[in-house]
């Protein structure tokens, strides 16, 4: 990863479940398909080894039919509490590959809990608003699938 002077993308969202629900979201390969992909894309493969050093891999269909494929490896994994990987978007051509950090955080809040989503070491202002962009719309996501659970 190359530092970069693009600030990082930090969301925090609240739930009504509790952070180990959360954190089992995004550990779980058949929980996280229900709710990774903003709008109407789908996760459609999830394969996730979590634990520091093992590697996860998503793959994403969008509705025209084309693949997004997004792969990483797990940096930091504290159960219920912090996920610490990189996110790299697949590309035809590796050389356009630009590896970014993506940090989890699961604090208790009450009965619920706060999510602190950080994203960092993009490339571009605009890669980082896209980003911001499609971890809103699955945040949302993730909202719906933990209140109607």
């Amino acid at each position: 990863m190359t530092q970069t002077t693009v600030p990082a993308l930090v969301i925090r969202r609240t739930y009504e479940a509790a952070p180990e629900r959360i954190y089992a979201a995004w550990t779980d390969p058949s929980i996280a398909k229900q709710f990774l992909g903003p709008g109407e894309v789908r996760a459609e493969e999830v394969q996730m080894d979590v634990r520091a050093g093992g590697t996860y891999r998503i793959a994403m269909r969008r509705p025209e039919g084309d693949v997004w494929t997004v792969a990483g490896e797990y940096r930091e994994v504290v159960p219920n509490r912090r996920l610490s990987m990189t996110w790299r978007w697949l590309e035809d051509d590796p050389a356009d590959e630009q590896e970014t950090l993506l940090t989890l955080e699961f604090n208790p809040n009450g009965a619920g809990s706060e999510l602190v989503l950080t994203h960092d070491y993009f490339a571009t202002e605009e890669s980082r608003n896209g980003h911001g962009d499609g971890w809103n719309a699955t945040l949302s996501q993730l909202s719906e699938l933990t209140r109607n659970a």
